[in-house]
């Protein structure tokens, strides 16, 4: 008698789930909200661009500067800082000259800034004016050549009766003046003393007053680096109408 195989059920057919079409009224909303945000932020950064140019036309203004400096006002969204009528930072870069026509490079951070009838306050200033090595070595109608020596420090090169003479020193801020302190020196490759009569005269005639900075900052530090000798300042309650 033959043997009946088995009976193997038959497995149950997968469904395919499919969602209902995005209706059309919902992609026509979906569709607004894109085109809205998109425009909302092209306002808000025409308005930051015209609000950044205003602010470096009133700063050129004041400054009697050639050129407008570059601002940038940071914090978004703008037009909602602009409501509140205050911005928590705006950046200015200009290239600026000192009382007696050194060059410098200026930046500034303006820090909580509100806008007020007539004019701007900011409720903080951080400054840095850099002057370039090339301008300061030129100063005094003597050759020398500066440079960074590293770790705040500056190298010094200058020709002494015919022979080089390279001095690295520190710099600092006394009262109100920058002041050069030699750690080492060498005449024609040699070391020499750096605490010496001659060089302690020498760096001296390098001791430079700063001269009153605008905006009311107030120095607080000196640095070197590879673009120059960069002087940090600082103020609180800035006016600038």
């Amino acid at each position: 008698m033959p043997l009946k195989s088995p009976h193997t059920p038959t497995p149950p057919k997968k469904r395919t789930v499919r969602t209902a079409p995005l209706r059309r009224p919902a992609r026509r909303a979906v569709a607004v909200a894109v085109l809205a945000g998109a425009a909302l932020l092209t306002v808000d950064a025409v308005a930051r661009q015209v609000a950044e140019e205003r602010f470096a036309d009133r700063i050129a203004a004041r400054q009697g500067g050639p050129a407008a400096p570059e601002v940038t006002i940071k914090g978004y969204p703008f037009l909602l800082d602009a409501a509140r009528g205050t911005h928590p930072e705006v950046r200015v870069k200009a290239d600026a000259r000192t009382s007696d026509g050194l060059p410098v490079k200026a930046a500034v951070d303006l820090h909580e800034v509100s806008e007020r009838a007539g004019g701007y306050a900011a409720a903080s200033v951080d400054a840095a004016f850099t002057a370039r090595f090339d301008s300061l070595g030129s100063r005094g109608g003597r050759d020398v050549r500066l440079s960074d020596a590293g770790n705040g420090r500056v190298r010094i090169e200058a020709g002494v009766v015919g022979m080089p003479l390279v001095i690295t020193a520190e710099l600092r801020l006394d009262a109100g003046a920058v002041t050069l302190h030699a750690d080492s020196a060498a005449l024609a490759g040699r070391p020499i003393d750096p605490a010496a009569p001659a060089i302690d005269r020498a760096l001296s005639e390098r001791r430079r007053q700063l001269p009153p900075l605008p905006m009311g900052l107030e120095a607080t530090a000196v640095s070197v680096g590879s673009d120059g000798v960069t002087v940090h300042a600082r103020a609180h309650r800035v006016d600038l109408t």
